[in-house]
């Protein structure tokens, strides 16, 4: 890159920062979501309350706590929840629970630490924007990285789950970084620090999640493509980041050696639920390559996105070298959650990071490449700038409307304000399923774990007569024999069995379309792109619909 364009340092040091900052506001606009309240004492996140009660109610790294007993997920975030909400509850920022706390207490300190779990969850994923644009500046110049970064502090599902304390946002954080010393491996003054950090971070990728350790094949293809070392060389640094990103890992998660059988019996659990599927959610979705492509990727990240960075890595990413690590690692994590039956949304995060970079490669300098950049200064060169312009806009407008649609008034809040206002005393509701997270709040336990408790708790409500008719669910002859006065159902219950048209669903809902008149849809649409039919499972989070339905007068 010619010296004369290279931007000053404090002025790089500004357009950082002002990105970073960008990506955390706009991350921060959903951060007090669904949080446990007087009316629902668990977090509208069914994930959530599982997390916290390892990080925060089970290990403490500061009393020397490091087991958390759940391996479901690497326990690295865990351990980064645990170190910052103890902190913050030892300095008082976190208040504490008095000596014998009513069910409202505990909530309302569950709502506490969900908030700051959830700002150092928005920290990371800001941060990943930053490592992300100053990776891709390093071979493409500053406009290049900017635009990179921009793609990610934009993406519109990196936006809402980053005010999710969830194991994906964090993970993607490590996976920049891993992704960043790849990149920095070519030019580096000390390839092997550089190579081994890349290790480290790889490590911690999968002490997160453990498919990301997939991107420790970034730095070793990026060390050898370097051409600077002997094949032993090569051969002993690759065994070398290996065994840094083992101990990393074995650091990170210490149930693999500490917890043994606990963990493996986690491990193999996670490992035969994504190979068979959840429930019926991708039942019948076809392919699992397709299925991430479309609805997940070109919703999380932007169709425009998707095509933007294909033209960005098929024109110009074969110039950088130093991105074929970036590359191949991405690819090889594509290839693997494709072959798995669970397929959500979230699962795509590793491959921002690089879909980001193709972005930002339509602006990325020429100056060494004639070819290029006689590309890049005709009608063409502005058409590749003007596309990256145009994912950047429909991200904006997409993440803009789902962190306005996370500040509204949920659906679940709607219908439980309209039942408390309109419905008398006693009057008897009826539910196709037990009630969970997705269930308007009638009585406040509908977060609770396990579902007997739950049903429990819906069985003992006093304000209204609550009647779940399942378990089995969708039960038509207990629908038929009791016949509430009202049904709520939520569109997490209904929206999968409705597309498979299973037997039991259309037999309830038979009597119901015959017996019941809808009284009232409540929903919270994102304001300003709506929604999509095809929205993932893990963003109808924050806008599921819910319906009621009134007996008809015999």
């Amino acid at each position: 890159m010619n010296e004369s364009v290279i931007p000053s340092k404090r002025l790089a040091a500004g357009l950082w920062a002002g990105l970073f900052l960008l990506a955390l506001g706009v991350r921060l606009l959903g951060v007090a979501w669904g949080l446990p309240n007087t009316e629902h004492y668990y977090s509208y996140h069914p994930d959530e309350w599982l997390i916290l009660l390892a990080s925060y109610f089970t290990i403490n790294p500061y009393a020397g706590e490091f087991l958390p007993g759940f391996y479901n997920y690497g326990t690295l975030p865990m351990y980064l929840w645990s170190v910052w909400l103890h902190w913050l509850s030892a300095v008082g920022v976190i208040g504490g629970l008095p000596e014998n706390p009513t069910p409202l207490q505990i909530a309302e300190l569950r709502a506490q630490l969900y908030l700051w779990a959830r700002v150092l969850v928005g920290l990371m994923g800001a941060g990943t924007a930053v490592v992300v644009g100053r990776a891709l500046a390093m071979v493409g110049g500053l406009p290049a990285g900017i635009v990179a970064g921009l793609a990610i502090a934009l993406a519109p599902a990196l936006v809402v789950h980053s005010a999710f304390m969830t194991v994906d946002v964090p993970t993607t954080f490590f996976v920049a970084l891993a992704f960043y010393q790849a990149v920095a491996l070519a030019t580096s003054p000390r390839p092997m620090r550089t190579l081994l950090w890349g290790a480290f971070w790889a490590g911690c990728a999968a002490g997160s999640k453990y498919n990301a350790g997939l991107v420790l094949i970034a730095p070793v293809v990026s060390l050898w493509l370097s051409g600077v070392f002997s094949l032993k060389t090569r051969i002993g640094a690759s065994v070398a980041a290996i065994g840094v990103a083992g101990l990393t890992f074995a650091l990170s998660c210490p149930g693999v050696w500490a917890d043994s059988e606990r963990f493996w019996s986690h491990f193999w659990y996670e490992v035969r639920h994504v190979g068979q599927g959840h429930g019926e959610i991708f039942t019948d979705t076809g392919v699992g390559w397709l299925y991430h492509i479309h609805p997940n990727l070109s919703t999380g990240f932007g169709a425009i996105g998707l095509l933007a960075s294909l033209v960005g890595w098929a024109v110009f990413g074969r110039r950088y070298r130093a991105l074929w690590g970036v590359l191949a690692a991405s690819l090889a994590y594509y290839l693997l959650i494709g072959v798995a039956e669970v397929r959500f949304l979230r699962y795509t995060f590793p491959l921002f990071p690089a879909l980001a970079m193709g972005v930002g490669l339509l602006w990325a300098s020429r100056s060494a490449d004639s070819r290029l950049s006689r590309l890049s200064g005709t009608w063409s060169g502005m058409l590749f700038k003007l596309l990256a312009l145009a994912v950047l806009l429909w991200q904006l407008l997409s993440a803009t409307s789902l962190a306005l649609c996370m500040r509204r008034p949920d659906a679940r809040d709607q219908a439980a304000a309209w039942a408390r206002r309109e419905l008398p005393k006693g009057t008897r509701i009826g539910f196709p399923t037990v009630p969970w997270f997705y269930t308007p709040p009638l009585f406040p336990e509908t977060g609770e774990l396990r579902w007997q408790d739950r049903l429990r708790a819906a069985q003992s409500a006093t304000r209204y007569r609550l009647i779940p008719l399942a378990p089995p669910e969708w039960n038509a002859e207990a629908l038929s024999v009791t016949l509430p006065e009202y049904l709520i159902i939520s569109e997490f219950e209904e929206r999968d069995v409705q597309r498979l048209g299973r037997a039991d669903y259309q037999a309830f809902m038979q009597i119901v379309n015959t017996r019941y008149a809808l009284e009232r849809t409540f929903t919270n649409e994102p304001p300003l792109l709506g929604r999509k039919p095809s929205l993932p499972h893990d963003l109808l989070y924050i806008c599921p619909q819910v319906k009621v339905y009134r007996l008809r007068a015999p």
